[in-house]
């Protein structure tokens, strides 16, 4: 298994992050570590100023499905939590800085963690296009839905859906002629994102921006925080992850004369953030941006800590 933050997959063993961290602090921190089963066994940097004699504290690296990789316990002081709080901590910091931290280094070479679906109707070869029916199939609620902030509103509107089979929210993907592409998934049990490798990447919720003639729209990384923003009342689309060339075509051609960039307040949401002016600045319409504190996204905020940010943009 491996660890996911913001969508970022991070493959790097946890002995090797712990050596980094080690070679970057100077507090004695992280004396002793070593691999023990399915855990990383490593000395606690919760107590006795990280240097107690004998490592008392496990990070969990095995695969087990019920436990989150990175997890970590200590068995003296009884701290527990993410590797984003462990890391933070060895650098006498906070969570937020563990994460921002593990995203720089670790957090670049892939957007999202790629699963291929498997196919619709398997009596056909191939699939341009769905057929909507597919959403009668599956369940209109699931209290993840709730957890993760959509309205029942944005559900119906937008035709989430949950799967039983897999255990997955599922999110309906349109074209911008309002084609049904694909449905990308979501565990509500883990971190796990399934999306068919096999296809372009659309601009998620485009085709409702392009049929209501919005010409201000909020850029967002994921579908999470696109439908999000809906919710709070700001037309939105979400890119998959930090934009495309083939995206930035799809928008340039849009009629879209607003650009509120949400881009995650993370290393890779300042690529992608750059990434976009430099495809779209020069394309004439305007371009905003809106700054997310740093370790969070859109669903991590509230409407009135939005507001705010839309205020001083």
């Amino acid at each position: 298994m491996n660890l996911i933050i913001n969508n970022r997959l991070i493959d790097t063993p946890i002995v090797k992050i712990l050596k980094q961290i080690k070679s970057e602090i100077t507090t004695g921190k992280l004396a002793t570590y070593h691999e023990k089963h399915d855990n990383v066994v490593v000395t606690c940097p919760f107590h006795k100023d990280g240097k107690e004699s004998h490592p008392s504290c496990g990070i969990y690296c095995g695969d087990e499905p019920t436990i989150e990789y990175g997890w970590f316990k200590c068995f003296t002081c009884g701290e527990t939590g993410p590797l984003t709080k462990f890391v933070g901590e060895c650098f006498n910091a906070n969570q937020d800085f563990g994460k921002e931290w593990l995203l720089e280094r670790y957090g670049n070479t892939l957007v999202e963690r790629k699963a291929q679906l498997l196919p619709i109707d398997l009596k056909r070869h191939k699939v341009d296009y769905l057929d909507e029916k597919i959403l009668d199939t599956l369940q209109n609620y699931h209290p993840y839905m709730t957890k993760r902030k959509l309205s029942s509103e944005i559900i119906e509107r937008f035709k989430i859906r949950y799967d039983t089979e897999t255990k997955c929210i599922v999110f309906p993907v349109w074209d911008e002629k309002g084609k049904l592409l694909m449905l990308t998934k979501r565990s509500v049990e883990n971190k796990m994102f399934l999306i068919d490798e096999d296809k372009e990447k659309p601009v998620y919720l485009l085709n409702f921006i392009k049929s209501q003639n919005i010409t201000s729209v909020y850029i967002c990384e994921s579908q999470i925080n696109a439908l999000t923003l809906w919710s709070w009342g700001y037309p939105a689309v979400a890119l998959f992850g930090t934009g495309s060339k083939t995206q930035y075509e799809i928008l340039s051609k849009s009629g879209i004369r607003v650009y509120n960039l949400c881009f995650d307040g993370d290393t890779p949401g300042d690529k992608g953030t750059a990434n976009f002016i430099k495809h779209l600045e020069d394309k004439g319409a305007l371009i905003n941006v809106i700054k997310i504190p740093r370790g969070k996204d859109v669903n991590d905020l509230t409407k009135e800590e939005f507001d705010k940010l839309v205020l001083t943009a």
